[in-house]
């Protein structure tokens, strides 16, 4: 299993990866305030003597999350250190000042009511408008990464909730059928991936994933039973080849005549299902956009035994593996090995007797016979140092494949487990 051993990729310095992902929570937080704020907040209940404290219960209502989500938007603008105007009148309304209006208003609504979204927005717009130039001019990366940022959180954030979509005239680019397409998905992985040496480990892959699965407002249709699925499945599940994509697309444009028809409607019930299963992806975005939670905090324990199963079952084959090729090698290299086994005993029987004989008379040895042993011991130590160094080269690269392997299963299940299926 991987586990983050950093704040970001090998290659990447520090410093520049924390502003990157500062920047991409920054964009997320601000889409997020103005989500809340749209959808309003309801005051919660007195707390008491007899209550946790909220940071360690992960008790936090609504309100607070609103209240929150502006604190952070504060601090990452001073980490990013950009200018927040503090506000002039008591009045005024400024990024510094929404978390003192939330929390004034959760204490007494009718004294310190809110603030409408039509006097908060623009109040984002402008000073996230001068933040993302001032990424920009810094660098190209941290603007990216601050647009992604708001983005990401507009999937969901944006959306109307079933409920408030019917009662209201509504647009579609406040919908599921905007937000969910699959263009808008492949332009956020897009920008993803040329964030991921800057992101920690899996964060990306794990994005990635969840985006590419809920990009589905024109992939469904209705089976003959009446139920969602996804139209030419296998043409979907192929669609990393451009050919299955132009195929699939003829297919569906022959199928339905317009883009516009490929878009299922869907019923109360399905819609409030699906926003309901989208508001606990967003919640996985959130965490690791923010980095809340790493992404192999998602494992389970039987993930985990799962992870190291099949790693061991890969390395005990590929352990068999080397020893079907190290059998082969050797069966191959056996006619040299007799040959320098003969060469060896048929200068030993020559030349031992000599030897013996010349101690025997204190006659010095012949030169010729010490080099013909030497050149004997040289040949040996040679293949011995070569049949080593071949040996601990494939321990080294047994263990870095395993490595890779276990790398790869941890891999594909933070994918899975930080992804909610839509149906």
């Amino acid at each position: 299993m991987t586990e983050d051993k950093g704040e970001q990729q090998p290659g990447v310095a520090e410093g520049q990866a924390r502003q990157v992902q500062q920047a991409l929570s920054l964009g997320w937080t601000l889409a997020e305030i103005l989500g809340r704020w749209r959808r309003g907040i309801t005051p919660p209940r007195k707390a008491k003597a007899s209550d946790r404290l909220s940071f360690s219960s992960h008790e936090v209502l609504p309100g607070d999350e609103l209240g929150m989500a502006a604190q952070r938007a504060l601090v990452l603008a001073q980490g990013l250190k950009l200018a927040v105007p503090q506000p002039g009148e008591d009045s005024e309304v400024t990024l510094a000042s929404l978390p003192d209006l939330v929390y004034a208003y959760m204490a007494d609504p009718k004294a310190h009511p809110l603030p409408g979204v039509q006097t908060v927005r623009p109040v984002l717009e402008a000073w996230g408008r001068s933040a993302w130039i001032a990424l920009a001019a810094r660098s190209q990366t941290l603007a990216t990464a601050f647009s992604l940022g708001g983005s990401l959180a507009d999937t969901y954030w944006y959306m109307w909730p079933p409920g408030r979509a019917a009662r209201h005239k509504v647009r579609v680019k406040e919908t599921w059928r905007d937000l969910l397409s699959r263009q808008r998905m492949g332009k956020l992985i897009g920008q993803l991936r040329t964030l991921e040496e800057s992101l920690p480990p899996d964060v990306v892959p794990a994005l990635v994933h969840s985006l590419d699965r809920w990009g589905i407002a024109a992939e469904m249709e209705r089976g003959r039973d009446g139920r969602l699925r996804i139209s030419y499945r296998l043409l979907f599940a192929m669609r990393r080849f451009s050919w299955a994509r132009r195929l699939r697309y003829k297919l569906k444009l022959r199928k339905f005549g317009s883009y516009s028809g490929m878009v299922v409607d869907l019923s109360a019930d399905e819609e409030r299902a699906l926003y309901e299963r989208l508001a606990r992806q967003a919640e996985i975005w959130g965490d690791l956009v923010r980095g809340d939670r790493r992404p192999a905090s998602y494992l389970l324990p039987s993930d985990r035994e799962w992870i190291n199963w099949m790693s061991r079952i890969i390395y005990a084959a590929l352990i068999l593996l080397g020893g079907v090729v190290g059998v082969v090698v050797v069966s191959a290299l056996l006619p040299l090995l007799n040959g320098l086994a003969l060469g060896v005993s048929s200068a030993a029987s020559q030349a031992l007797p000599s030897m013996i004989e010349s101690q025997a008379l204190k006659i010095p040895l012949d030169p010729k016979e010490l080099s013909g042993w030497f050149s004997v011991i040289a040949t040996l130590s040679t293949f011995l140092v070569f049949v080593s160094s071949v040996v601990a080269r494939s321990f080294h690269t047994l263990m870095g494949v395993y490595d890779r392997v276990r790398a790869w299963f941890a891999r594909r299940r933070i994918r899975a487990r930080a992804t909610i299926s839509w149906t």
